[in-house]
């Protein structure tokens, strides 16, 4: 089975596998599909998403959320709610902010709404029996520091504390940019945040990955409801 982690960026998503923990031989793909980008992966996987999934009918934020933000302290700001169902499936943000503000007594914020048409692309393909699982890659950092990140990933002081966590653990993320498209419109944080999921997605295969959110500490839960896998 691999291990995939996957990053949306603003012209498609970004994949990147290997098997559990053998990061040395990891590879990288994008595509501007997600169900294609996961047609081009190895049959057997273990996906982790950056993208919500799970919508809550009518809470402003999801339990998993709320674990999730504690979780990374300082850096909890980088965790957003997303928009409740019915106001998902509104076509544009103007009337999403009315209806999230209608159901939920909160409204949206337009970083949310930007990223609400992979939201609705993810759905359709767990609809249609894919298997993938949420994650946030704030949340993998911060596990595999074993401590709060001091820096936002958007900076260059932040960018290089993940880059040092990920090259230590075997990944070397110079040599597999080199494997992707020329086409993809991607920032640097991009990759790392793909390739840390990717570290999440070795351990839950090997049962040593962590759910935020779990209402109980026995592992046993409901598919339906939301988690966060670090």
């Amino acid at each position: 089975m691999f291990a995939v982690g996957i990053d949306g960026c603003s012209n498609g998503w970004l994949a990147s596998f290997s098997k559990p923990f053998d990061f040395k031989k990891c590879y990288c793909l994008y595509s501007k599909n997600l169900e294609e980008l996961i047609l081009k992966l190895p049959k057997k996987t273990f996906i982790i998403a950056d993208i919500p999934i799970g919508l809550d009918e009518k809470k402003h934020i999801r339990e998993c959320d709320v674990k999730a933000r504690a979780f990374i302290g300082p850096r909890r700001h980088s965790i957003f709610a997303p928009p409740c169902k019915k106001a998902s499936l509104e076509s544009n943000y103007e009337s999403a902010n009315i209806l999230n503000k209608k159901i939920t007594s909160h409204g949206l914020s337009k970083q949310t709404w930007m990223i609400n048409d992979k939201i609705k692309e993810t759905q359709k393909l767990i609809e249609k029996g894919y298997s993938l699982k949420e994650g946030h890659p704030e949340c993998s950092f911060r596990e595999l520091k074993g401590d709060f990140l001091r820096f936002g990933k958007s900076g260059l002081l932040g960018f290089f504390e993940r880059l040092e966590l990920l090259t230590n653990l075997g990944f070397t993320p110079t040599s597999l940019s080199n494997q992707l498209s020329e086409e993809i419109k991607a920032k640097p944080d991009d990759l790392l945040d793909s390739l840390v999921l990717c570290w999440s997605a070795s351990r839950h295969i090997q049962k040593k990955g962590i759910y935020l959110g779990l209402k109980n500490s026995s592992k046993t839960f409901n598919e339906s409801e939301s988690f966060i896998h670090v």
